[in-house]
């Protein structure tokens, strides 16, 4: 596979917002690649800043392996780009606005870093001064670069009324949104400014551009999604987001595949967006056409992770074996050979040593994002240490106590646990949230008549939380309140019906009601969501065994098998449906 290859990111795009303008023909250019490529749902992995989660999907690597955990700290990943792995391979690279890649000079690659962008001067100063040194690699493209970069006043009357047909109407004095909206919007021209220039040059293999206006506009401009002065921006932010991606599939020539991510999406909840993450979901997008892809191809179970070693494959080159992602082999349309090295990276001395931050809130910030990586990957002993180190300097924060908390009792630490909680509850009002860690530790505890108890209290309170509903739904999972737990999960799914652990608890609940007809379409939703999810290829198989489908079932338990070799109720069950399938 030859052909050259076009990355573009978009920040916070989703699926939600994006379909329906793709059928309104609002976005012909997103929806050629949908119809002609293969795409799906993109996992986003923790924590969800934006400068870990962009590292993640450039390297095939989680934040607790590459160590870019927080903004404000970030000078250098500790594993490699996809840009330098195809750099080191003889490939051309053109990479822009991509974060952690200012002062970067990689091999075989012509580099605007994310800085290109940051204003260097007041918006009324014309010209504006050069971007910052470093920003460019090598550095004699600044010359040609510089002349290209907008300031916010450059973004005038006739774009603004685009986004906010009524602007004239709006205080500017007391209503400061306007100003930032022109300034999201003049780093998103930019950048496809200068990646417009670059890929007129032509000598190139891979270019990768990232795109953070949406993702910068939709914390501040969600809550009047449907009404108001702002209903219209973040519609029109994804609409002129399509218009430039046309330009770049233009640029980039006929025989250019094009992917298109996100990391992930947008919670659309009624009421004020907090200031923190909140308002982001961790399903964003995947999109990907070309020669090498199938047509009109979904994609289930797709991460952040498994970009890199998806590119990498693409060009021919292996994957690593410390990636966890997987190669999402049923984009292409014809599944091709992978293969595979230990590493990248060379030796442990290749790699820098963490950045030193005078500032304590910042450090904690990022320890405990790299704390939450740990978690998401599973490996709890190493978030145990980070969150008991932050939690003994800040015990009054609910967060750390609450991820501690739960660190502890995945690791049988039930005594500390509870050592943990007794601090927690003394900074947590009654309600759902002191009720839910109580119920789980008397779990833990084998103490469930307590723990029943406990849960009937919190399903009367009837949480819309997502975090309340999941830890309600795992309470009762364990307790086997199967008609309480459908309901719940039902409940949930009404929210959000993209949240594969709301299907896979309504699977196992419907398959312990015997409605396996209900359970495998359950479990069927929770796979396309998240297809690395072994318990739901687990519940399909019992409802598909339940069912009298055999050769589903053996298949099914095959796929469990290649994801978790080891699970041994999963190898009984296989042993058991090994025979050829009864006759009818």
């Amino acid at each position: 596979m030859s052909n050259r290859l076009l990355l573009v990111g978009w920040d916070a795009a989703d699926w939600k917002i994006l379909h329906p303008l793709i059928d309104a023909g609002e976005m012909p250019a997103l929806r050629r690649i949908v119809e002609t490529g293969a795409s799906g749902a993109l996992l986003s992995v923790q924590p969800m800043a934006p400068v870990a989660q962009w590292t993640s999907m450039a390297t095939g690597k989680r934040p607790w392996q590459h160590r870019v955990c927080h903004p404000a700290i970030a000078t250098r990943s500790r594993s490699f780009s996809l840009w330098e792995i195809l750099g080191k391979a003889g490939k051309r690279s053109l990479v822009v606005g991509w974060p952690v890649t200012h002062g970067s000079q990689p091999q075989n690659t012509v580099l605007v870093s994310e800085r290109y962008a940051h204003p260097t001067a007041a918006p009324n100063i014309k010209p504006w001064p050069p971007a910052p040194p470093a920003t460019y690699w090598p550095h004699e493209i600044g010359g040609r670069l510089d002349p290209l970069r907008m300031s916010p006043q450059d973004v005038q009357a006739d774009v603004i009324s685009r986004y906010v047909p009524d602007w004239k109407k709006i205080d500017q004095n007391r209503d400061r949104r306007l100003g930032q909206l022109r300034l999201f919007l003049a780093t998103d021209f930019s950048y496809q400014a200068a990646m417009m220039s670059l890929l007129s040059g032509g000598n190139w293999d891979f270019a990768a551009v990232r795109f953070p206006a949406l993702g910068a506009i939709s914390p501040i401009f969600l809550p009047e999604a449907e009404v108001g002065l702002y209903q219209n921006v973040i519609r029109n932010a994804c609409r002129r987001l399509d218009s430039m991606l046309r330009l770049l599939v233009q640029a980039a020539g006929t025989s250019a595949s094009i992917v298109v991510v996100s990391p992930h999406g947008v919670n659309q909840r009624p009421g004020p967006v907090s200031d923190n993450e909140a308002w982001k979901s961790p399903h964003g997008i995947f999109a990907a056409c070309g020669s090498a892809f199938a047509s009109d191809a979904l994609v289930f179970g797709a991460t952040a992770l498994d970009v890199t070693p998806t590119i990498l494959t693409y060009f021919g080159l292996p994957i690593g074996d410390d990636m966890e992602g997987r190669v999402l082999l049923e984009s292409f349309a014809k599944p091709p050979e992978v293969t595979r090295v230990p590493s990248w990276e060379q030796t442990p001395s290749a790699i820098p040593e963490d950045t030193v931050c005078p500032d304590e809130s910042i450090r904690r910030e990022a320890d405990l994002n790299l704390a939450r990586s740990y978690l998401d990957a599973a490996r709890y002993e190493e978030a145990r240490v980070v969150l008991e180190r932050l939690f003994r300097a800040f015990p009054e924060r609910a967060d750390l106590a609450h991820s501690l908390f739960h660190c502890q009792l995945t690791l049988a630490r039930h005594a500390d646990a509870a050592e943990t909680l007794e601090v927690l509850l003394e900074g947590v009002p009654p309600g759902i949230w002191s009720i839910l860690p109580r119920a789980e530790l008397c779990v833990a505890r084998k103490q469930f008549s307590e723990a029943r108890s406990l849960a009937s209290q919190a399903l009367h309170l009837r949480p819309t939380h997502p975090d309340a509903l999941r830890r309600l739904g795992m309470l009762l999972l364990r307790l086997r309140e199967w008609s309480a737990l459908a309901e719940l999960t039902k409940q949930a799914l009404k929210l959000d019906d993209n949240e594969p652990l709301a299907w896979l608890g309504l699977a196992e609940a419907q398959l312990r009601k015997k409605l396996a007809a209900e359970a495998e379409e359950a479990a069927m939703r929770a796979i396309g969501l998240n297809y690395y999810m072994p318990q739901a290829h687990f519940a399909l198989a019992r409802a598909f065994i339940a069912q009298g489908k055999w050769d589903q079932a053996r298949e099914t338990m095959q796929a469990l098998l290649q994801l978790q070799p080891n699970n041994r109720a999963a190898a009984t069950y296989a042993s058991r449906i090994r025979e050829p399938s009864p006759p009818s």
